[in-house]
């Protein structure tokens, strides 16, 4: 179904830790939501009830004055009246007590007819009225326990009021005659309450404030309440007063945060997922180049590149893979120059072997025919069958010698020697073999000591076939040059020089420029040259100008240390 396998697992790690995410911010959100609405309500409603509760204790204060200002009117107005019907004309002092005891008399049914202020606390006409102002449920329970309610109700929901409180529930028209909720009033008393509700009171006739929360099964939301002490003017509780306010709306509110935040993360997720999807196909679309470069490469389009440009691991492994690719490219040409090099080499060694073979057989079977039988002409076949058993066992051991360099497990015996003498000693066995032409060979050294550690045979070998070149190319009567200075040694020749087009090849095995001065070489020479000169870590170049010479360039290592005892000898 997709493409990219890696870029739909990404895009479903990427919804993943959207959803997960989601669900985490959804229940932190309704936890904290729901504590800090309960919370708010907790404080706003204390705040409330103890303002109330001061208010109920100042009313209290000025009903308790109001009505003993009309009891004590009430007392004065009848005993003025008794008084001048029934008593005596004659007696001033008598009528005056009588009438003193009569108003006394008045005074005691007076006060007994006092409203007791508990009555007042319960008075239907004040808890309605903060019933009404703070649209609160409203108790007030006075110091006998006994407890006057104005509770708000759901519509419709008059089970709520459990058995044991007696009262009413009573249907009210709000403003403009809008349906308001049904209001219970009722009575109970402290004893008959829940434990929650018992403890409430009784820390409010101590003097102490108090606030719960709980989950109201009867009308299925939270119920917040809190408690005041109603004071009188000395300071002392008169009663206490509970507002409780049902959390109406909170979980209706929090469904419908819940609705829209649920609606915004499928959206949220939707589009997350669209860009979830653009960011891993933009991700994977460098894997993929990448993935298509390697499996052309194992096909064996070694030409495949990624091309791309990134900075970062990505980029870092596709630089890696296209790297990789060339090294290939240049491993798949090196592999088919070897394998040509190889077929010209089976063929030239089959060419080198052949000649001298086919010579030496053609002398014997003349021989052996008697076709020549003049002494002076069976002696010219015999030389000639010699040299060419020396052509073969030269190319025998060049090849034996090629072979051996070219294994890397093939030790030589290096040793620590005076590489100025490997040069003079060479020089002196090449001036042997320039005689037969005339040439001269010129040495020339900037010190007399180049301490270096070595294979003596191999380095006087590798200077043999740069020499024995030198004046085998050479003109007669010409001379060879011979520098070693600055850790370079050179040398030079005069003859034909190197044509371009062969400078390239002189140091492969079997290349040899075709010619008379070169009937006798192997074409191994130089290759065997290279072979020391690498194990001895020296640099080879060869410079040549055709039409008028060559030169043989060596860069030599480091020179080590002398001793003390050498440079003694030295000076």
């Amino acid at each position: 179904m997709f493409k990219s396998k890696i870029a739909a697992k990404l895009a479903a790690y990427f919804a993943l830790a959207v959803l997960v995410f989601a669900f985490v911010m959804a229940f932190s959100f309704g936890h904290f939501f729901r504590e800090s609405f309960i919370e708010r309500q907790q404080k706003a409603l204390t705040h409330r009830a103890a303002n109330v509760a001061a208010i109920m204790g100042d009313n209290l204060e000025r009903s308790r004055v109001r009505e003993g200002k009309k009891e004590e009117q009430h007392h004065t107005t009848e005993a003025a009246g008794k008084a001048q019907p029934g008593v005596p004309s004659g007696n001033p002092d008598t009528a005056a007590a009588a009438a003193a005891g009569d108003a006394a008399a008045k005074g005691q049914t007076a006060a007994k007819k006092t409203v007791h202020p508990g009555e007042l606390l319960r008075s239907r006409r004040l808890i309605a009225y903060v019933n009404i102002i703070t649209a609160d449920d409203v108790w007030v329970a006075d110091k006998e326990g006994n407890i006057v309610m104005r509770t708000h109700l759901p519509e419709g929901n008059a089970k709520v009021v459990p058995s044991n409180i007696r009262g009413r529930i009573e249907h009210h028209r709000g403003p403009q005659g809008r349906d308001v909720p049904p209001v219970f009033e009722g009575t109970t008393t402290v004893n008959s309450l829940p434990q929650l509700y018992r403890d409430m009171f009784r820390k409010g006739f101590k003097g102490e404030s108090s606030v719960q929360e709980e989950f109201d099964k009867r009308i299925n939301e939270m119920m917040v309440s809190a408690t005041a002490p109603i004071y009188d003017k000395n300071g002392g509780v008169e009663g206490v007063l509970m507002l409780r306010v049902p959390v109406f709306g909170l979980r209706h509110a929090f469904f419908e945060a819940l609705e829209v935040f649920g609606g915004c993360l499928a959206l949220a997720l939707l589009i997350a997922l669209a860009v979830a999807w653009f960011l891993s196909n933009k991700f994977t679309k460098p894997l993929n180049k990448m993935k298509d470069t390697a499996e052309r490469l194992a096909a064996g389009d070694y030409k495949a590149r990624s091309f791309v440009t990134q900075n970062d691991e990505i980029g870092e492994l596709a630089v890696t893979l296209d790297g990789m690719a060339g090294r290939l490219e240049e491993a798949d040409l090196e592999t088919k120059k070897m394998e040509k090099i190889r077929k010209e080499f089976i063929a030239n060694i089959s060419h080198e072997l052949r000649t001298p073979v086919t010579v030496m057989r053609g002398s014997l079977e003349a021989l052996r025919d008697k076709v020549v039988t003049e002494p002076a002409e069976v002696e010219k076949y015999h030389d000639t069958m010699y040299d060419e058993t020396l052509f073969l066992q030269r190319l025998i051991n060049d090849l034996l010698d090629l072979s051996r360099l070219q294994n890397v497990d093939f030790p030589i015996e290096k040793e620590p020697l005076n590489f100025c003498e490997v040069v003079q000693n060479a020089v002196r066995s090449a001036r042997h073999l320039a005689r037969e032409k005339n040439i001269t060979v010129e040495c020339e050294t900037d010190a007399p000591m180049y301490k270096m550690t070595g294979d003596y045979g191999r380095l006087n070998q590798m200077l043999m076939i740069f020499l024995d070149n030198a004046v085998k190319f050479s003109p007669e009567n010409r001379s060879v040059e011979v520098k070693m200075a600055n850790r370079r040694l050179t040398v030079t020749d005069h003859g034909e020089g190197i044509k371009e087009e062969d400078l390239l090849h002189v140091f492969d095995r079997f290349y040899k420029t075709r010619g008379e001065k070169n009937k006798s070489g192997s074409g191994l020479g130089l290759a065997i040259a290279r072979e020391i000169a690498e194990r001895h870590a020296i640099a080879l170049s060869i410079r040549s100008e055709y039409g008028k010479g060559t030169t043989v360039v060596m860069e030599l290592p480091k020179p080590e240390e002398l001793s003390a005892e050498e440079k003694a000898e030295m000076a």
